[in-house]
Parts: structure tokens; C-alpha cells; sequence
């Protein structure tokens, strides 16, 4: 069998208070970065953690990516920013993971929504998911080769989130 791990990331809660600046631009809120090490505690618990991590290069999936990059910190991750992520379509993000070398048996992608809740539909999430919430990750075991990346060719392991963890604050 050739199974690969792929986990989909929702970049964490982000601020919305600076009047006048660019979405691009916005960093993530008291939350955000709260929520940001609990996952990565969990991250780092997980079995076959990402040797490589995409992430779009907006400031909250950037900062994001650096707690996901922390909770794989023993494998030592390569992180990869790429502009294409940038509030990509399913198309898009499907474009950039077929571009992960053969070589890599676990990826992250740290992404924005709408996009990542319909891509995490098209992967195999049964049933649908309404939402991915903020710093929710989708995990899916992938079979094949990932430039064979297709809708529906996944199964959908786990979903975790913030909310979820036990001792989350609420």
C-alpha cells in the first residue's frame, strides 16, 4: 500500500479590529493565539507527523503554520509559503498538494475557508462538514502518489479543533 497522511488546517482565529487594513495583512487575535500552542501540544502527539507543510503566506496562515511547524518540530518540517493558497479554491489547493515531492509520506496545508471546507467535502468527509472551524484540522489517509491527488479518493481519519480538546476554555 502506498498511503500518505494529509491533514488540512484552517488558519486560527484572526483580527478583524484594525480599520483600513488589508485582509492579507491581518494577524491572529488573543484566541488565536491561545488556541495556537494547545494544537500544537496536540500536533505533537499525533502519529505520522508532516515532514512537509504548506502554508498560504497571509499573515494568519503564516503565523498559523508556525504552530503546526512546532508540533511536528521532531521530524524537523520543511514549510513551504506559497501565494496560490491565498483564499484558494478547491482546484487551487488540489494544484499546490499534487505539487508535494514523491518523496513525502505526511503534509500539512495551513489554508483559508470557504476553501478548505469544500476541498475537505470533495477529499471524503462523510458526513459533509458544514464548516471547518478556525485551527480545525481535517486528517485524511491518501492512497496513491500525490500528483494523483482526486476528489472522493481519501478517507477522512479525524477532526479536531480547538473546541474540542479537552480543557478548552470555551
Amino acid at each position: 500500500m502506498d498511503d500518505r497522511t494529509l491533514r488540512l488546517i484552517r488558519h486560527a482565529k484572526s483580527d478583524w479590529s484594525e480599520p483600513g487594513s488589508r485582509d492579507f495583512d491581518r494577524p491572529l487575535n488573543a484566541r488565536g493565539l491561545r488556541d495556537g500552542p494547545r494544537m500544537a501540544r496536540w500536533l505533537a502527539t499525533q502519529a505520522d507527523p508532516a515532514t512537509w507543510i504548506w502554508t498560504s503566506d497571509a499573515l494568519r496562515a503564516r503565523t498559523t503554520a508556525e504552530f503546526v511547524l512546532e508540533g511536528f518540530r521532531a521530524v524537523s518540517p520543511t514549510l513551504v509559503a506559497d501565494h496560490r493558497l491565498y483564499l484558494a479554491d478547491p482546484d487551487q489547493l488540489l494544484d499546490v498538494l499534487r505539487e508535494t515531492p514523491p518523496n513525502v509520506r505526511s503534509v500539512a496545508l495551513v489554508a483559508h475557508n470557504p476553501g478548505l471546507t469544500e476541498l475537505v467535502n470533495l477529499l471524503g468527509a462523510r458526513p459533509r462538514l458544514d464548516n471547518l472551524p478556525t485551527l480545525g484540522i481535517a486528517a485524511f489517509r491518501v492512497t496513491g502518489p500525490w500528483p494523483d491527488l482526486v476528489p472522493g479518493a481519501c478517507a477522512l481519519l479525524d477532526l479536531m479543533s480547538p473546541k474540542r480538546l479537552p480543557g478548552h476554555p470555551g
